[in-house]
């Protein structure tokens, strides 16, 4: 079976990261699906805009993640110090939190997993101090 492809958002800020819930119990990273010819990295920016009304400053690809039907396409994006995230169209909440609070959420095994390894990564890496150059 051909697996989906889905452009993964991980927005940090103060060491949390911004996850979604379409009803407040399931959380998840936002991202979703390429329109027909759209680039994973357009994915990122619309879907950010779409679900948390936050535009993205500047953005870094991070790692492709396989779960076992998705292919995630994982990006972070830096948003602006006083952007504030906003639900909008399916998610009806958003909210900051720090990486371990994810053990206790409700969420997939693939957005906690995709959380860890970025947070893995930032520890070895630029992502420490975010100041990625926007990809083309």
């Amino acid at each position: 079976m051909k697996k989906k492809i889905r452009a993964t958002v991980v927005c940090t800020r103060d060491e949390h990261v911004l996850l979604v819930s379409k009803d407040g119990t399931r959380w998840a990273l936002p991202g979703g699906r390429p329109a027909r010819g759209e680039a994973p990295l357009d994915t990122a920016f619309r879907e950010l805009r779409e679900e948390t009304s936050l535009k993205a400053k500047d953005v870094a690809f991070l790692f492709q993640f396989i779960g076992a039907t998705t292919v995630h396409h994982v990006f972070w994006v830096k948003i602006g110090k006083a952007a504030q995230p906003k639900p909008s169209n399916e998610i009806a909440h958003c909210d900051w939190f720090k990486s371990e609070e994810l053990l206790s959420l409700v969420a997939s095994q693939t957005t906690k997993l995709i959380v860890q390894n970025m947070f893995m990564t930032a520890q070895k890496s630029w992502l420490k101090k975010p100041t990625p150059k926007a990809l083309a």
